[in-house]
């Protein structure tokens, strides 16, 4: 009951907080969309009510209400337009699907979770949304973990492994909690207090555990290259290597002998009879895929298909991402998607860079060349270095996706697609944040720049109106010769002026 009356109350402050803004209700969505309620509290909920999609239907219903002022400070950026793409390609691909029912069925899924992405791109318009984002991802995969971990210490029970967790089997449960983990981090180096720091380590470790419980050994990889990329790219550098010694201390302790034999399996490839399916289903789909490249099988059909191309059973699942993809939509694809995440990971490091280099803005008069302002606001200072360490988290944990991506077919899960949107938008949102900070530092006009003049009155009438002003005018606006088109009176009318 508790939990049906805490997700009725922020489901009616979301349609609430729409009304203002729409981003509380896709704040609310994607809360909905990684905590998974309808799967981790089905005991207790009504089992007919689809929570995400009435955040997702408050989403629409927001953009409708704010669509003026949506699109004209939306910015349709690159990644937008590559999105858009891929999804008219994927539904382009039910069209030529081998079973329609199925295709079609998947498509809806597919639907929803295209067209709040692409909303988020035009939602998303500041710096503290990107932020809460951020905060958000992080509170609901660290309360799974902290249910995860509870019901093994508490109860000896091992769901994560036994029956996966949020709709999806052990393999997906652990790589979202390896997801988690870069923003856990984010959080321990960048909080500003000591219990954010320390906050911020409790999740790493419960996220870490839940990650080694679910024995998914492509979930391990995926957290392991994760860290090596945290750890290279943490600055100051002389704490990387403390990292780094904590990570491996904090393995050694929670991984036990099964889950160290389960991990160590990985390089014996060619003997396990798991890995040995997984090759085969993915030859299986690439056939598929050259066999139709251009619009594939149809979405979801591959699985259908597979046991006719060589995999062991009827049904298979394809086992990775972008094989699933180019054998259901075709080549093109999965190329676009490669794409997509290759220009959202590349966004987020010249966000992180952007930064940190000391200067925020260029010149006052627009040059390139002309001096730069420095960044002296420490709540500035503080925002960016925040920053930053968002942008490395969201570029982390969507490496984490792309490899752990390999050997999952998890194309329906929404934060992958939520980090690409918020690394669209990043870019630009930064940008802006930061004009408005030099503007708010610097309102003086520079030397180069004449001090722009108020306008009067008769500089606002029209020309042919300019030269007679009205008396009223005349008296109270002060009069410039440069403004006066008039012939100059001959040197003799003025001495006659003198004899008056």
């Amino acid at each position: 009951m508790k939990h049906f009356l805490f997700l009725s109350l922020i489901t009616m402050a979301g349609a609430l907080g729409a009304v203002v803004d729409v981003f509380w209700a896709l704040l609310l969505y994607y809360a909905l969309a990684v905590l998974r309620p309808q799967y981790l509290w089905a005991w207790s909920l009504p089992a007919d009510l689809r929570w995400s999609l009435v955040a997702a239907v408050l989403v629409i219903a927001g953009v409708a209400l704010h669509w003026t002022r949506l699109l004209r400070q939306a910015h349709f950026t690159g990644i937008f337009w590559m999105m858009l793409s891929y999804a008219c390609i994927v539904m382009l691909s039910c069209l030529t699907a081998f079973d329609p029912e199925t295709a079609q069925r998947w498509a809806i899924e597919y639907g929803k979770i295209f067209l709040i992405a692409l909303l988020a791109c035009i939602i998303i318009r500041h710096i503290w949304h990107v932020q809460l984002l951020a905060l958000v991802i992080l509170a609901c995969l660290g309360y799974t973990a902290w249910e995860v971990n509870s019901l093994y210490f508490f109860d000896g029970r091992l769901d994560i492994y036994h029956y996966g967790l949020g709709g999806l089997d052990n393999n997906g449960a652990g790589l979202a909690m390896a997801m988690g983990l870069p923003f856990a981090y984010a959080l321990g180096v960048s909080g500003t207090k000591g219990w954010q720091r320390a906050l911020g380590g409790v999740l790493a470790l419960l996220l870490l555990h839940a990650v080694l419980m679910s024995f998914s050994r492509g979930a391990m990889l995926a957290s392991l290259a994760g860290g090596i990329w945290l750890v290279l790219h943490h600055r100051p550098r002389w704490q990387a290597p403390v990292f780094l010694i904590a990570a491996i201390l904090a393995v050694s302790v929670l991984a036990g002998q099964e889950i160290r034999d389960r991990f160590a399996s990985s390089g014996e490839y060619r003997t396990d009879a798991s890995a040995q399916l997984r090759f085969e289903s993915w030859n299986a789909a690439w056939s598929m895929a050259w066999e139709n490249p251009i619009l594939g099988k149809g979405i979801r059909n591959a699985d259908k298909l597979s046991f006719n191309y060589g995999a062991d059973n009827q049904g298979r699942t394809i086992h990775s991402l972008y094989l699933q993809i180019a054998a259901d939509s075709g080549i093109p694809a999965m190329a676009l998607y490669i794409a997509l995440l290759l220009a959202a990971v590349w966004n987020y490091r010249s966000v992180r860079q952007r930064c940190l280099q000391p200067d925020y803005g260029p010149a006052p008069n627009g040059s390139r060349d002309g001096p730069v302002h420095k960044a002296q606001s420490p709540a500035l200072s503080a925002q960016l270095h925040q920053t930053a360490a968002i942008a490395l988290a969201c570029q982390t944990s969507l490496l984490i996706f792309a490899m752990g991506a390999m050997f999952l077919s998890v194309e329906v899960v929404e934060l992958p697609w939520l980090l690409i949107a918020m690394g669209g938008v990043l870019p630009v949102v930064l940008e802006r944040h930061l004009r408005s900070a030099q503007r708010k530092s610097d309102p003086m006009p520079s030397k180069d720049e004449a001090p722009a003049e108020p306008a009067t009155p008769a500089a606002r009438r029209p020309r042919s109106k300019r030269l007679r002003p009205s008396p009223v005018e005349a008296l109270a606006t002060p009069v410039r010769w440069s403004d006066r088109e008039t012939t100059p009176l001959p040197l003799s009318a003025l001495k006659g002026a003198q004899h008056l």
